[in-house]
């Protein structure tokens, strides 16, 4: 797809209605196009001044139909989201006006822009890295404070200058390495890098990267909200808990056993975290077929959950449901406190429950609470204030650069790898790390990175 000879232009703003709508031109005819649209009056030749709006008449091309009355923002290149020549429409809300001038600047020589062109652009522009432009697409579809503020801190720069203070060290130790292998005999001797410098170098860039690795966790529970799985015997109370979280009727009531057959999930924000909650099928040994394959739903949810609210029905004689879980935190809720009395509450409280009531409210707030701090709340928070909310694709090629680099450390460490051989292997090493950021790249993975954007962006 050209980035310099052709000229893109998209509808920026949602479908809908609206007080306004936003068509982008960029490319090294959006001046030539915006102009056949609003005269030369409103952008005189040789005379545009970048970041400047003026109110003008939009036709479709010179002495057409008159399309609308807005305003024209011309953002010259390189002081432009793209780094190239930008034109803006701002017209009037609705698809109706949009679309006529979105259509009005393809017969004046433009083209429709794909998902993500924009962005696509100023990353092959040098005006943002490849883990900026992922940023864009991740506040854009932030739907919380916390993604919004880590996807804001990762455009910022956060997770690059991260990536870039331990690419750095290896760089220069690739040139180093790689320089001695021009020399033979007592020359290369002399200019070796020693053992002792390489293995610190290398000891230097792994823990770097396994303390960033650390942040996988929280940076997918930001991104993502954090999932939690309601799990507990039939009429247990899940779905009357998992309403009472929600403050509304998401999931079915009964006092019939077995109710819910399938997991019903709602997302729930609380302390500037999300929760994604789960109710799910109850847990017991007999049941028809349905209700046995919603249970098997039940179980495969809460061993992939971050959380598992365990509950136990206080005046059943029911205990909890056998659960066993390894990696994930479990809270142990106690309901129907309303019809329990004092001593069998003291108890559950004294056997570590969160005591609850679905049907007046009582011990939702400490439930809220006992979550925040079993999601690790503040660990989430401070993960998104450095910028370091990394998505999969990035986590995957840190972990293989960390995987492939103590693979070199090893073979260095037993003096199995010559100065040729670990210059290849960091070669490799830097081709990882360098993916994250973009510094290397190819079109298959910039298609994979821009699918996920929409149009005029």
């Amino acid at each position: 797809m050209s980035t310099s000879n052709d000229t893109i232009v998209a509808i920026a703003t949602a479908a809908g209605e609206a007080g306004l709508a936003v068509v982008r031109l960029s490319g090294p005819g959006a001046l030539d196009v915006a102009r056949r649209l609003v005269g030369p009056r409103a952008l005189p030749a040789g005379d545009v001044r970048s970041h400047l709006a003026r109110a003008a008449t939009l036709r479709d091309g010179p002495g057409g139909e008159v399309l609308d009355h807005g305003l024209v923002l011309p953002m010259l290149a390189p002081r432009s989201y793209t780094g190239e020549d930008v034109v803006e429409f701002h017209c009037h809300g609705g698809a109706l006006c949009a679309r006529r001038v979105a259509r009005a600047c393809c017969n004046a020589g433009a083209r429709p822009a794909g998902p993500g062109e924009f962005t696509r652009r100023a990353f092959l522009g040098g005006r943002l890295s490849l883990d900026q432009a992922e940023a864009v697409a991740d506040l854009i579809h932030a739907e919380d404070e916390l993604a919004g503020r880590a996807a804001l801190r990762q455009l910022r720069g956060g997770l690059r200058r991260d990536v870039e203070a331990i690419e750095r060290p290896l760089l220069d130790l690739l040139a180093r390495l790689e320089g001695g292998l021009e020399f033979e005999g007592e020359d290369a001797a002399a200019v070796a890098v020693p053992r002792e410098a390489l293995l610190a170098v290398l000891d230097a860039a792994l823990a770097a990267l396994a303390a960033l690795l650390a942040d996988a966790g929280a940076a997918r529970r930001v991104r993502e909200g954090v999932q939690v799985v309601l799990l507990g015997a039939p009429n247990a109370g899940k779905s009357s808990l998992f309403n009472a979280l929600l403050a509304r009727e998401r999931a079915l009531v009964d006092a019939e056993p077995g109710t819910t057959r399938d997991v019903v999930s709602a997302r729930l924000r609380h302390g500037g975290v999300v929760f994604v909650l789960h109710d799910t099928a109850g847990l017991r040994t007999d049941g028809g077929r349905v209700e046995a394959l919603g249970m098997a739903r039940a179980r495969a949810a809460a061993t992939t959950a971050d959380i598992v609210l365990l509950l136990r029905d206080l005046v059943a004689s029911e205990g909890e449901a056998d659960f066993d879980g390894d990696g994930v935190t479990v809270v142990k809720v106690a309901t129907k406190a309303d019809l329990a009395d004092a001593a069998q509450c003291s108890a559950a409280r004294a056997a570590g429950y969160v005591v609850t009531s679905a049907r007046d409210d009582a011990g939702l707030d400490e439930l809220r609470e006992a979550l925040l701090a079993a999601a690790g709340g503040e660990r989430l928070r401070e993960v998104a204030e450095i910028g370091h909310a990394f998505n999969e694709r990035q986590r995957h090629r840190l972990a293989a650069a960390r995987d492939e680099l103590a693979s070199l450390r090893g073979e260095v460490a037993l003096r199995a790898a010559p100065d040729e051989v670990a210059a290849g292997l960091l070669a490799g090493i830097l081709a990882e790390l360098g993916e994250v950021t973009g510094r290397v790249f190819s079109e298959h993975l910039l298609g994979e990175v821009f699918a996920r954007f929409c149009v005029g962006k």
